[in-house]
């Protein structure tokens, strides 16, 4: 046995016989006790005090805390980056803005909602709507004792006057086409009935709406509706309300901040601040997640690795959307590109698998119809047909008259008009221009369909204009040729609202001016049936139609990613309809936490 164990053994020997004497030991002997004791020994005796001590002290935290957990708590704050500028925080407008949408999902409690698994759930419905049996008239009834957050009740008023505003065509929402030709009717104060002209399959997905308050709104002049400061402080009825503005000198907004609301019939929710910041572009976003100016982002994956690197310290969610991003030929406009020969070479001419692993960095799928894989009436006869092949689109655009310049690289017709002396020959070349905005991953996918469609002789000019530009000067007008843009087709894919021929004006979504009547006559006919059998076939054949038709070129649909801090818990995302769903339960996020 070695000297250090022998004496650690005498040590506890005497301290076991030390503390059987405690009972004996009176105050009075303390004095005589310390003074006998040698150096030594006083060491190891306040040594083995304090081994004491701490030992109960642990013993004491266990039984404090023993068999407890941690709850969430109210507090913290949630600190976002968006590209963009928020105008109107407005659900009737919002549709056509990522920024707005997303602040008025955090601001509106929707009629009902998509859960996390896409099945429909009552919001500020008590229940999901009554449909009679001949699936014209929805009846639905709101929650008892509903508040605005201004604590003005929430009636059968506010519906009506919300779905009025947005069939009002002098309000320019672009939710108008959802709600064309339905009557509303008050049947008492929490209960309202929608009469549907025609039956619709997929009309219920409607209801998923936030409504506004007719008390907030009443009296708006439709001319003044989009000016008014209103759409930036709203009176909502959502988990979250505005706290505070903070603007430049010349009056752009450069963050906003929410505060839980003590009005939601959910329940207050946990983070007691949400604030955004706003930035011109991506690329300015990444620098201030990278500065930590922002802790969390939203984004399609794009060319820059930094959004796909793994971190200790945040949390990465990557989620389906029912989106496809296509270039979309106005066929209502003069141009080479109502020409189908034009558009058959630049589909054979275009390489969805470069777009994918060259902007994407391959987190997308290729696209190659309006039904993405997955839904109502998908078929693989779409993606089997989808080839490149630039040779069978050089001899397409040969057949069709467009001569090769090979000093130009661009291929022109002769135009001949009149005849004898008023006989005149103008070059017409093959040349269109190409429209999207300024986020990356449309600039960069338009870089290199320019540079595919440039070695079939074709001269593409790019006009990258911002996203509000894109939708006031090109999109709503349809003043463009082509142009590179996203649908998101939501939960239940019905194509009406984007091919269907009525759709072909503002607000309408059907972006090339596409009519077919075979196609109106089975997406009408689809829309008014619950057979999904039925449903199926007529989305089969309207995909033929349109992949013969080729009124766009469909290259990819993206997965959404979302990067927030570890610290913030009870996030729970799979698939979402639009990533402004990714707030769907965000009264259930937290930071701070608690004993329970």
């Amino acid at each position: 046995m070695t000297d250090t164990l022998r004496n650690i053994l005498e040590f506890f020997k005497r301290a076991w016989t030390g503390i059987r004497m405690i009972p004996r030991v009176r105050s009075r002997h303390l004095p005589q006790i310390f003074e006998s004791l040698t150096k030594k020994d006083f060491v190891s005796f306040t040594a083995m005090i304090l081994l004491i001590v701490i030992s109960g002290g642990f013993l004491l935290r266990q039984y404090v805390y023993g068999g407890t957990g941690t709850i969430p708590d109210y507090g913290g704050e949630h600190i976002e980056g968006l590209v963009g500028q928020p105008r109107f925080i407005n659900p009737i407008l919002a549709a056509s803005s990522s920024v707005d949408s997303d602040l008025s999902r955090l601001m509106y409690a929707q009629l009902i909602k998509f859960d996390r698994d896409l099945k429909l759930t009552p919001d500020l419905a008590l229940s999901l709507p009554e449909i009679s049996a001949d699936q014209k008239t929805y009846t639905l009834k709101l929650k008892p004792n509903l508040k605005w957050q201004d604590e003005k009740p929430i009636t059968a008023d506010d519906v009506i006057f919300t779905v009025q505003t947005i069939q009002n065509p002098d309000f320019e929402s672009p939710l108008a086409p959802n709600w064309n030709r339905v009557r509303v009717e008050k049947i008492d104060d929490l209960t309202v009935k929608f009469t549907l002209h025609t039956q619709s399959a997929t009309f219920i997905t409607n209801f998923t709406l936030g409504i506004i308050p007719k008390h907030f709104w009443d009296g708006m002049n439709p001319g003044n509706f989009r000016l008014s400061d209103k759409n930036l402080r709203p009176v909502g009825s959502g988990p979250y309300s505005v706290r505070e503005i903070k603007k430049t000198s010349d009056g752009t907004i450069k963050s906003l901040t929410l505060k839980s609301s003590d009005t939601y019939y959910g329940g207050k929710a946990y983070i007691t601040y949400l604030t955004f910041k706003f930035y011109q572009d991506e690329q300015n976003l990444i620098s201030a997640y990278q500065s930590r100016d922002v802790q969390s982002i939203g984004f399609i994956p794009f060319d820059n690795k930094v959004f796909l690197q793994s971190s200790d310290k945040s949390n990465q969610y990557q989620i389906s959307l029912p989106q496809y991003q296509a270039v979309f030929f106005n066929l209502t406009k003069s141009s080479v590109i109502t020409e189908k020969a034009v558009r058959q070479a630049l589909w054979l001419a275009t390489d969805r698998n470069t777009v994918i692993n060259d902007v994407y960095l391959g987190h997308a799928k290729p696209a190659f119809g309006p039904i993405l894989e997955g839904n109502l009436g998908y078929t693989e006869a779409a993606a089997k047909a989808t080839h490149t092949d630039l040779t069978e689109a050089g001899q397409i655009l040969d057949k069709a008259g467009w001569i090769m310049d090979t000093q130009t690289n661009t291929r022109y017709k002769t135009i001949t008009t009149g005849s004898g002396k008023t006989k005149t020959e103008t070059r017409k070349n093959l040349e269109f221009s190409l429209a999207t905005n300024v986020s990356p991953l449309n600039v960069k996918t338009a870089e290199i369909l320019e540079q595919q469609w440039e070695q079939i002789g074709v001269t593409v000019h790019l006009v990258i204009v911002s996203g509000s530009d894109l939708q006031d000067d090109y999109i709503r007008p349809r003043n463009f040729e082509t142009l590179l843009f996203s649908e998101n087709t939501g939960a239940d894919p019905d194509p009406f609202p984007f091919w269907h021929s009525s759709q072909s004006h503002d607000p309408g979504l059907n972006l090339s001016g596409f009519s077919n009547p075979t196609v109106d006559k089975l997406l009408t006919e689809a829309r008014q049936t619950n057979d999904t059998g039925v449903r199926a076939k007529d989305y089969q054949q309207f995909q033929d139609i349109v992949t013969q038709e080729l009124p766009a070129i469909f290259l990819d649909s993206a997965v959404y990613v979302y990067t927030v801090p570890r610290k913030e818990q009870g996030i729970d995302l799979k698939t979402i309809i639009h990533p402004s769903e990714r707030f769907l339960d965000v009264n259930h996020w937290y930071i701070d936490t608690k004993r329970n």
